[in-house]
């Protein structure tokens, strides 16, 4: 065995204060004084100390205070303790530093303190807290084996699928019979940050149980290391014990050792129907949800607009049922990180109205449009509209009717005392509202883009004028009565006309020139009709 000798050491020092100074004086070229560099400030996160380290200016939270400093070495005073300590500090991501230290001793410059500074020290890992996330290196769908050290666990064979959002993947690990410490668990994988050092890559991220989402987390929990290498068509990954990247040397060993290996996706099976793809952009009647199908037919992404919602990305796996007004697909739909095979039914309504049903999400193609998942009439409609301004249509006839009462409640407080005038269809394609009282007056004129007849009852989708928002009227004819009701967000089919909805009607038949609203009547009808609005109504409309 060689003995080293003091002169060997103090060489030995030199050179690598040397190297570490020559390693990082580009990425922290300039002067700065003893001032960290402004990119690093902030909250950093290090196992076992709470709370987390604060770099700012010339601070080091507890570790104390830097006092000089050349490329990546920094002497940092610890005035509680009376002693100071070399630091050199690798910056491997705007997310991640990690640093080695000597002991806290007495040291009378930068260059005395940095002799002892040895390889063989601890290299600690700190994460930024509150980290804007990354894009994560590979997407699903994926399926793997791993090992925690008792066997590889490959039947059934492990799933990686990847979110909406382009930083999170969802981990579906399966248990093996034959396997110890092998078990059945979704986790939600956050990246944060990735490097390369050499030939491996490295990444960080937050891994945390699905079915304990609720639980409130602590960065100890959740940060989580990652060594991988890239093969044709696999990676091998291998993951820290706990929020470090201590052990990691080898993407071949570690906590827990994953064979990841693409797969087919799931979707792009069929396309979706050409009267729902061609106008390509469409939305809910309250403007709030978007539908955005590509150019190629076969997928379409929903958009939730001013919502913290995730946006859901579906693409087409499988046709089931195709008539003229009926489309019938099993397609494959991710939301945030929640994904599955779900059946969808399109309705063809009107040139530029369409309605789906959407069903609950199934683990395999087969189920997803079969009882128990999927039960007929269970889905609600999702009513939609072209983006762009829909064409108008005719509208059942109303006519204008005086002195009707509107319930109390709704109108300006100097309206106690009022009388009402409701208009009814002046034109072919517009539904108007006339309500007055003293010197109030409020005329709301609706324009008709489409009706259709369902189980006897008629829908009428109208817009607002001056505004984007529309409104789904919904009415059933009962002898010399009719019953209206107006919704704002979908056609619903649990409403009851007259009864519930945003804006409610009764209307009643006065004279004999009176026809209940249905589509047989003809539209050149004048009808002498009486309308009781629900308090609702002014409410919304205005």
């Amino acid at each position: 065995m060689k003995l080293t000798t003091s002169a060997d050491r103090k060489t030995s020092s030199g050179l690598l204060r040397t190297f570490y100074v020559f390693s990082f004086s580009l990425q922290l070229s300039g002067s700065y004084g003893c001032q960290f560099p402004a990119r690093w400030t902030g909250l950093w996160f290090q196992k076992g100390l709470e709370p987390p380290i604060r770099i700012e200016g010339d601070t080091f939270s507890w570790r104390g205070k830097c006092i000089d400093s050349e490329g990546a070495l920094f002497l940092i005073d610890d005035s509680k303790l009376g002693c100071s300590r070399c630091v050199v500090i690798y910056e491997k991501h705007p997310n991640v530093l990690q640093y080695r230290e000597t002991f806290c001793e007495k040291h009378q410059n930068l260059d005395e303190a940095c002799a002892k500074l040895s390889v063989d020290a601890h290299l600690h890992s700190m994460f930024r807290v509150d980290a804007a996330p990354v894009p994560c290196p590979f997407k699903g769908p994926l399926t793997f084996s791993y090992s925690r050290g008792h066997g590889e666990c490959k039947y059934p064979l492990s799933t990686v699928d990847s979110c909406t959002d382009n930083s999170k993947l969802l981990f579906r690990f399966k248990a093996c019979v034959a396997v110890l410490n092998s078990e059945s668990s979704e986790e939600e994988l956050t990246c944060v940050a990735m490097w390369k050092e050499g030939s491996s890559h490295y990444l960080v991220g937050k891994m945390m149980q699905r079915k304990n989402h609720r639980i409130s987390y602590e960065d100890e929990d959740t940060y989580r290391c990652f060594i991988y290498d890239t093969l044709p068509d696999s990676y091998l990954l291998s993951q820290s014990a706990d929020a470090t990247c201590d052990g990691l040397v080898s993407p071949r060993e570690g906590y827990r050792v994953m064979e990841l290996t693409e797969s087919k996706s799931p979707g792009t099976g069929c396309d979706f129907p050409e009267w729902v793809t061609v106008p390509g952009h469409w939305h809910t009647l309250d403007d709030s949800v978007s539908y955005v199908f590509s150019d190629q037919n076969n997928s379409f992404r929903i958009n939730h607009l001013n919502t913290d919602n995730s946006d859901t990305t579906v693409s087409c796996a499988k046709e089931v049922v195709n008539s003229v007004n009926t489309t019938v697909v099993v397609a494959y739909s991710t939301s945030g990180c929640e994904n599955g095979f779900v059946c969808i039914i399109f309705h063809l309504r009107d040139k530029h109205i369409t309605e789906l049903q959407i069903g609950k999400f199934a683990r395999r193609v087969e189920d997803a449009c079969q009882p128990p998942i999927h039960v007929p009439g269970t889905q609600e409609y999702i009513t939609l509209v072209t983006a762009s301004t829909p064409d108008t249509d005719h509208c059942p006839a109303l006519a204008e009717t005086n002195g009707l009462r509107i319930e109390t409640g709704h109108l300006p407080d100097k309206c106690t005392k009022y009388t009402t005038d409701i208009v009814g269809c002046r034109s072919d394609y517009t539904l108007e509202v006339l309500t007055t009282c003293a010197s109030y007056r409020d005329l709301k004129r609706f324009q008709c883009h489409g009706t259709w007849e369902e189980k006897g009852r008629t829908y009428i989708v109208t817009g607002l004028e001056e505004s984007r928002r529309k409104v789904c009227f919904v009415f059933s004819a009962r002898s010399r009565v009719t019953l209206m009701s107006g919704l704002h967000g979908t056609c619903s089919r649990s409403v009851q006309p007259g009864v519930t909805g945003n804006i409610t009607f009764n209307i009643t038949a006065a004279g004999d020139c009176d026809y209940p609203l249905n589509l047989a009547a003809s539209f050149t009808y004048s009808a002498c009709l009486i309308l009781v609005f629900s308090s609702a109504l002014t409410r919304y409309i205005r």
